[in-house]
């Protein structure tokens, strides 16, 4: 991505922008449970927003470093869900 080469960062490691993927599930995980009540901070769903479009960055930088076609994969996932008949 060009975003990265700006700042130096298409120079991450995988492993690297794995725990950040993972740091991020974390903040995404504390917003909901704001939201349950179990956090008591308030939830607020902008907050939860941005983490979400992290996580999906980094899901789109990953990808790019694996050259993986995500728009392909994404078809080809609806394809797999339409035959399962259940989520057993």
């Amino acid at each position: 991505m060009d975003y990265d080469k700006k700042y130096g960062w298409n120079k991450d490691k995988e492993s690297h922008i794995v725990l950040h993927m993972s740091e991020e599930l974390g903040e995404i995980s504390r917003r909901i449970l704001r939201l349950e009540g179990y956090k008591t901070e308030k939830f607020k769903r902008a907050e939860l927003a941005e983490e979400l479009v992290d996580l999906l960055y980094l899901t789109l930088k990953l990808a790019n470093k694996f050259d993986i076609d995500m728009e392909k994969e994404w078809y080809a996932a609806f394809e797999r869900y339409e035959k399962k008949s259940s989520r057993k």
